[in-house]
């Protein structure tokens, strides 16, 4: 009777003991799918915020009249002249982000689109949620017409594709990894030039 207590024992402290290692390894696993997908956003966030700040400080580059550089100031596309290669020929440049993508299974994702004088529109990231513009005049209220344009406030949101575990609270808060950047006083020296 006391081998079979022994045994049964055994079994549920081993028992126990597996569920424990599960447990650990389904930890782990969940730490590490959130850590990079946090990094994968992360990173997608720069690479797109170096993209905007280099093209929007190129607004009105070597334009003959400043004031003419924004030609479309909507909350979501931007559309600027301004010789964003330095060959000395003035460019157009649109920003804006395409219909939510309903693929996926967050359905929030849309794509960010970069166009250069009427070329291909070129995707430059996936998992863009959130792409606004506010145009701002010299002091600081809003811009009415694009000739008043001196600052632009961008606000740039950008979430996985797919849920993953919270890093604290462990897979009973699943959600999307998020990175979320906004520039209040992106502006450009070339359109400082008008008066």
């Amino acid at each position: 009777m006391s081998v079979m207590l022994d045994l049964i024992g055994s079994i549920v402290i081993s028992s126990y003991v597996i569920l424990m290692g599960l447990q650990l390894n389904a930890n782990i696993a969940g730490s590490s799918d959130a850590t990079k997908a946090n990094l994968n956003v992360q990173e997608s966030l720069v690479d797109i915020v170096r993209s905007i700040e280099s093209d929007f400080r190129k607004i009105g580059y070597n334009v003959a009249d400043p004031k003419t550089s924004i030609a479309i100031m909507q909350s979501n596309h931007l559309r600027f002249r301004g010789d964003i290669d330095n060959d000395g020929a003035v460019d157009s440049v649109d920003w804006y982000v395409g219909a939510p993508l309903t693929t996926l299974p967050n359905d929030s994702i849309r794509i960010l689109y970069r166009q250069v004088n009427n070329g291909t529109p070129v995707g430059t990231a996936l998992g863009v949620t959130e792409f606004k513009l506010a145009y701002l005049t010299e002091g600081g209220k809003v811009a009415t017409v694009p000739s008043q344009v001196w600052i632009i406030e961008t606000t740039l949101r950008v979430e996985s594709p797919y849920t993953v575990a919270d890093q604290i609270k462990g897979y009973e808060a699943m959600d999307y990894a998020k990175g979320f950047w906004r520039q209040t006083r992106l502006a450009s020296r070339n359109v400082k030039r008008h008066g």
